[in-house]
This record gives structure tokens, sequence and C-alpha cells, in this order.
């Protein structure tokens, strides 16, 4: 039996406009009849993830921050926190690159120093509560910091990517977009966020689906016995099963048929669009 759905954001359960399915509504109210939990799992930030689920966000259960972070219901499960003296290097190389800026990400808020106004227009998409502070180090004294993302527009692979790839002694460096470095603690992903959930909630992996559709997906996927890619997928992701596209509602329709929770819901959904 299915007690807990996980889905990726970007490019699995937001179609390429970023819009939910118009189904979803529906979905979780079923869901929640059938005591199934029903989790977004993206490297989003907590409260950009909560704004997308006004109505819901309250009893959703959230990975965020690619697995740094995870929320039950409102309340902070568990924070993967880097230590205040960890930070220090990431930011002085940070501070000594040209067009290059650092967010803190944290338990409460993110924090950053710069107001490039490129710089905040990305950042603004991926943090909800993003407060601009004189100095990053000393806002990380009062809150619990779990990753770092370095921004350099359109120029991160060739480089703040090598400027920060030489503290993979202590970090894990990921280039994660054309814009983006993310520095977290070594083995932070969604799977073994994942995996805390599953123990601290007494669910199975046989119990357990998950959808995704990128290689950050990838220790997601192989958390659950019940995995689906999406069909647009990047082709190096393997699942036990393919989903409609995320231009196709995939995640929900998925879902129905594999729940078997009827025929008439995907007819009153195709009469939607």
């Amino acid at each position: 039996m299915i007690k807990l759905i996980a889905a990726d954001l970007d490019g699995t359960l937001l179609d390429s406009h970023k819009q939910l399915p118009a189904a979803l509504p529906d979905l979780l109210r079923q869901l929640r009849a059938r005591g199934i939990r029903f989790m977004p799992a993206s490297g989003r930030q907590y409260y950009n993830l909560a704004a997308l689920f006004p109505e819901s966000a309250q009893e959703l259960l959230f990975i965020a921050e690619n697995g740094a972070m995870t929320v039950d219901c409102g309340h902070t499960l568990f924070v993967d926190d880097i230590p205040p003296a960890d930070l220090v290097q990431p930011i002085a190389l940070t501070r000594q690159a040209p067009h290059t800026y650092a967010i803190l990400a944290g338990e409460h808020s993110a924090y950053c120093e710069d107001d490039d106004p490129v710089f905040m227009e990305n950042a603004q998409m991926y943090y909800a509560r993003l407060e601009r502070v004189s100095d990053l180090l000393e806002a990380a004294q009062h809150d619990r910091i779990c990753k770092i993302a370095v921004f350099e527009h359109g120029n991160a692979e060739k480089g703040c990517y090598p400027l920060l790839k030489p503290l993979e002694k202590r970090f894990q460096v990921v280039l994660s977009g054309a814009d983006w470095v993310d520095l977290m603690n070594p083995g932070v992903n969604k799977g073994t966020a994942m995996q805390k959930i599953q123990k601290a909630l007494d669910i199975l992996p046989e119990e357990c689906m998950a959808f995704g559709d990128y290689l950050n997906d990838k220790e997601l996927l192989e958390a659950v016995t019940h995995s689906f890619a999406m069909a647009n997928a990047h082709p190096a992701l393997k699942a036990r099963h393919i989903a409609p596209s995320n231009d196709e509602d995939g995640v929900v329709r998925a879902v129905w048929s594999y729940l078997g929770l009827g025929q008439e819901m995907m007819e009153k959904e195709t009469n939607m669009h």
C-alpha cells in the first residue's frame, strides 16, 4: 500500500510555464482521504515551495534545498546545517571574485550582501524569504545555514565553479545551472532526505512513490520502490516506470492510474483543458 508520494517540482510537477496541474487540488483531496502523504521535493527554498501550495502547505511534507532541509506540516523535521566556521572560506572566495554573489540558505530565511539587479532578479525567483544583510557571517550566527548558493550570471561553469571546486574536501560542490553553484554538506541529496523521512515516519521504500526529471532526482528515485521518470526526463535518469511529460500533467495522471483512482477523474481533468 502506498503511504507517501514525492515529486520534484521544476520539469516534473510544474509544466514548462511553471504552473501546477489544474487537477492537483482534486488529487490531494483524494490522497488525503486515503491517508496518503504528498511531498514536493525540490532544490528550491522551503518558503518558495510553501508559497506554491497556499491552501495545503500546512498539511504537506516538503524536501527543500535539494535535501538539506525537510518540513512536515509547517514544522522543521531536520536541517543538515553547516557550522558557521566552515562558511568563512567559501564566503571569502566569493567576495574576491568579480560579478559573483553568495546566498546563505537558512532554516528561517536566506541572506545576501549584494543588490546587483541581475543577481536580485534571479535570487528572488528561488527565495521567497531573502534578507539583504551587511555581513553574511554575522547573519549565519542567528540561523542554521544548510546551503551556500553562489551566482555568476551565465558563467558559473567557467567562473565560480572552478574557483569553488577546490573546497570539495569539505563540501559537496555542485554546478546547478548556467548561473549557480551550490555548496552543501557531503551526502546531502533528496534520496538521503527521503530515507530520513521514511525512518522518522516508519514508512518502507515499497510504500513510497517518487517522480523526477533530472539527475539531482537520481537518489530520490533510488530510495523508493515505485519510481517514475518523466517522459521529458534526462535520458540518463533511470526509473522503474515512465510517466507522461510535465506538460501532460504526468504526475497526476500516473498517480491516478497507478492507484486506480478512477477513469472519471481522468475525464474530469481532461475537460478542464
